[in-house]
C-alpha cells in the first residue's frame, strides 16, 4: 500500500532530521552525511519545461588517452582529447569487456561508455554494468577533476551544500510541472542532484536554465575518485538527495555498506522515491539545447545520439523508508598502458615509483564455522601503505578449496585509509589452506594456515550450548536448511523478511522448486529468492498486494509466518477455534486457527503466555519451528 507523505513526518527518522533546523548528522557504515530536509518555502519560479540535456557535455576519450593522463584534471585535456559524453544505454553496459576488441571503433565506443557509467541506475559495486542488481539509486559518471557540470533542465536551486562527508559538495535543483517518465501529459515535481563536486557555482534560490553550468566535478565527501553521482528524486522522497537504508537496517541485515548495496538493501524505497535519471533525460532530450559555461554561451550542444521522444517509457516500483550516505567505486578500465621513453637530460634525482602489491594478515589457526576474519593489505614494494588505490577488481579464493571468501570480488573502495580491507571465510572445512589473490595477471599468496575440526559442535559463536535455539540451529545448519553469516554468527534475534521465510519453509519441507515469471513489480526473476517466491505463488501459498507489489524485504510477522507455513505444507487447518491459544490471540482473529495448530503441533516454544502475533518472526524462532516440524514429519 502506498504511504502518503504524512508517513514520513510520523517516522522516527524525521524527528532526528528536525534537530538543528531540519539538519542532522547521521552515521552510516562508518561515514557521516549531513542531511537537510528542505521545508516548503517560496522559491522563485523557473521557466516552463522545454526538454532535457545531459549533466556532462565533454569527457576524455578514455580508450585513447595515454595512461599518464588518466588522473589529469579536465583543463589538462586538449579539445582533440575530449569527446561528447556517450549516450546512456544500459544494454551496452552489459557487454563483457573481454569480448571487446581494441582498435575496433564500435567496440571502443562501448568500452568508453562502460568506463564513463561505472555504476548504472540501481546498480551495485561489482562493476558488472547491470541495472536493478543493487540499490545504488543514482548513476555514477566518471569524469576528470574540474569537469563542468550542467543542470539537466530548467529549475530552481533548493540546496547548495559544501559538506565534507557523505555526498560531499552537492547541488539539488527542483523542477516543477515537468512530465513524468511514464506519461508526458502527467505533470510532476522532480529533484535532480549532483554530488561529490569540487566547486559549487550556484546558490539556494537561483533560477537555473537547462544546460546552465552549476558546478565543477570532484571527489569530495566519501568518494575515492573524481565522478558525478547523478540522482533524480521524485516527490515521494522526504529529503534530497535520498538514500535507501539506515545504519540500523544495514546492521540488522548483517551487511557492511558495500554488501548492503550489492544485496539491494532498501531497493523498494529507492525505486519508489527516485527516477532513472539518464533514462528520463533520454526520453525528453533536446538535441538543439545550448550549454552555457561560467557566464558564456556555447552553441555546440551535446547530442549523444538520442532521438527526442514524444511518449514516455516504463516507470519504477513502489516502497518506503531510509537514510543516506554514499561512497562510489573506482571505475574499471582496460585502457592500455602506453610506454613513453624519456631520455635523461640532467642529474635530477630519480623518485622511485610506488608499485602495488597485496599482503595478508591472517591467523595461524581457525575453527570450522567460527569467526574467520582476515585482512587484505594494500602495500608498495617497500611494505608501506599504498594509498593510490587500483582500477578494476581483485579476486580472493582458497588454494585447496577448504573455504569460500565472503567477499570474493572486490575493488579498492573496500579498503580504508590505511589500505586495509577486512574480509572473512565461510563454509570452512578442516585442513590446511592458503589465500590466493588474483589481480591484473598476477597472483599473491598468504602464509599457510590450519582449519581445525569443531569438536564442541557449536557451529555459531552466538548460539552456544545452552541456548534455547542451540539444538534447532545446529541441526538445520548440518542438514543445509539454514546458513549463518561470514563472521561465524547466526544472529538468532534478527527478524526475517517475507522471502527469507519462504526459503526457510520450502527448504524444510523439501519442496520441489519451480521457475517462472514473477507478477510483482517490485521483484525480479534474477534475485536469489525467485524460485522460492515463484513456487509459493504458483501453489497459492502467497499472493501480492493490491498495488501489484509483494514487498519481499518487509518483515514477516508471526501470524503471517504460520499461515504461510501450513499453506506451504498443504495442511487443511480448520476455520475456527473454540479456545484462545494465547492471551493476545482472540478466538475470532483470522490467524487464531493457524497459531492454535502450530501450538498443538509443538512448533512454538513451550511456556509462552503471550505470542505477540504482530511481532516480527526472528531467525531463532523460525529455526525452532522448522526443527520441530521436521522432527514431526519424520
Amino acid at each position: 500500500m502506498k504511504k502518503d507523505r504524512s508517513y514520513y513526518f510520523q517516522h522516527p527518522l524525521f524527528t532526528l532530521l528536525l534537530v538543528g533546523v531540519f539538519a542532522s548528522s547521521l552515521y552510516v557504515g562508518g561515514m557521516y552525511s549531513n542531511l537537510i530536509y528542505t521545508s516548503v518555502v517560496g522559491y522563485p519560479e523557473h521557466a516552463p519545461f522545454d526538454g532535457t540535456v545531459y549533466p556532462i557535455k565533454k569527457i576524455p576519450d578514455w580508450t585513447h588517452i595515454t595512461s599518464d593522463k588518466y588522473k589529469s584534471a579536465y583543463d589538462a585535456f586538449s579539445e582533440g582529447e575530449l569527446t561528447d559524453v556517450p549516450k546512456y544505454e544500459p544494454e551496452k553496459l552489459l557487454i563483457k569487456t573481454d569480448t571487446l576488441k581494441w582498435g575496433n571503433a564500435t567496440d571502443d565506443k562501448v568500452r568508453n561508455a562502460k568506463i564513463t557509467y561505472s555504476v548504472p541506475y540501481m546498480g551495485n559495486y561489482l562493476l558488472d554494468g547491470k541495472e536493478n542488481a543493487g540499490s545504488h539509486l543514482a548513476i555514477d559518471i566518471k569524469v576528470p577533476q574540474g569537469t563542468p557540470v550542467y543542470s539537466v533542465m530548467n529549475g530552481t536551486v533548493i540546496k547548495a551544500s559544501n559538506q565534507s562527508s557523505g555526498f560531499g559538495h552537492h547541488v539539488v535543483i527542483q523542477h516543477n510541472n515537468v512530465p513524468s517518465l511514464e506519461d508526458a501529459n502527467q505533470k510532476i515535481t522532480l529533484y535532480s542532484s549532483y554530488s561529490h563536486l569540487s566547486e559549487v557555482q550556484v546558490s539556494v534560490g537561483d533560477v537555473i536554465t537547462k544546460g546552465q553550468q552549476i558546478a565543477l566535478s570532484g571527489k569530495t565527501g566519501t568518494a575515492t575518485t573524481p565522478h558525478v553521482h547523478f540522482q533524480m528524486d521524485n516527490s515521494e522522497s522526504p529529503w534530497h538527495p535520498f538514500w535507501p537504508f539506515t545504519n540500523k537496517e544495514m546492521s540488522d541485515a548483517g551487511l557492511d555498506f558495500f554488501g548492503a548495496i550489492n544485496a539491494g538493501l532498501g531497493k523498494e524505497s529507492a525505486l519508489s522515491t527516485t527516477v532513472n535519471p539518464l533514462k528520463y533525460v533520454n526520453v525528453y532530450i533536446d538535441p538543439n539545447a545550448i550549454y552555457s559555461n561560467a557566464g558564456t554561451t556555447s552553441s555546440s550542444a551535446v547530442t549523444p545520439d538520442v532521438t527526442p521522444a514524444t511518449t514516455a517509457v516504463d516507470g519504477a516500483a513502489t516502497a518506503t523508508s531510509a537514510v543516506p550516505t554514499s561512497e562510489e567505486p573506482v571505475v574499471e578500465t582496460s585502457t592500455p598502458v602506453v610506454a613513453v621513453e624519456t631520455p635523461a637530460v640532467s642529474e635530477t634525482p630519480v623518485v622511485e615509483e610506488k608499485v602495488l602489491t597485496f599482503e595478508f594478515e591472517i591467523n595461524d589457526t581457525y575453527t570450522e564455522n567460527q569467526n574467520a576474519q582476515f585482512t587484505i593489505l594494500l602495500r608498495d614494494q617497500n611494505g608501506n601503505a599504498f594509498k593510490d588505490g587500483f582500477l578494476g577488481e581483485a579476486v580472493v579464493s582458497s588454494v585447496r578449496g577448504n573455504f569460500i571468501a565472503t567477499s570474493p570480488i572486490f575493488s579498492s573502495l573496500q579498503f580504508n585509509n590505511n589500505g586495509e580491507f577486512v574480509n572473512s571465510m565461510k563454509n570452512m572445512k578442516a585442513g590446511n589452506d592458503k589465500l590466493k589473490l588474483d589481480f591484473d595477471g598476477k597472483t599473491y599468496y598468504s602464509k599457510e594456515f590450519t582449519i581445525v575440526e569443531n569438536m564442541t559442535g557449536d557451529l555459531f559463536s552466538d548460539v552456544p550450548a545452552g541456548s534455547k535455539y542451540y539444538e534447532a540451529v545446529n541441526y538445520l545448519a548440518k542438514t543445509k536448511v539454514i546458513a549463518g553469516y561470514g563472521d561465524g554468527t547466526f544472529k538468532p534475534d534478527n527478524v526475517v523478511n517475507r522471502v527469507e521465510a519462504l526459503k526457510f519453509i520450502l527448504e524444510a519441507i523439501n519442496k520441489k522448486l519451480d521457475s517462472g515469471h514473477l507478477p510483482f513489480k517490485d521483484t525480479s526473476s534474477k534475485e536469489w529468492y525467485a524460485k522460492y517466491l515463484y513456487t509459493a505463488y504458483k501453489a497459492g501459498v502467497v499472493s501480492g498486494y493490491e498495488d501489484k507489489t509483494f514487498r519481499p524485504t518487509s518483515t514477516v510477522n508471526k501470524a503471517e509466518f504460520y499461515k504461510i507455513l501450513f499453506a506451504g505444507m498443504e495442511v487443511d487447518v480448520r476455520d475456527s477455534v473454540g479456545v484462545s491459544p494465547y492471551s493476545d490471540v482472540k478466538v475470532g482473529d483470522w490467524f487464531a486457527p493457524y497459531i492454535s495448530y502450530a501450538k498443538n503441533l509443538g512448533v512454538i516454544e513451550d511456556g509462552i503466555k503471550k505470542l505477540n502475533p504482530s511481532g516480527g518472526m526472528t531467525r531463532g524462532e523460525v529455526a525452532y519451528a522448522m526443527y520441530k516440524l521436521m522432527l514431526t514429519m519424520k
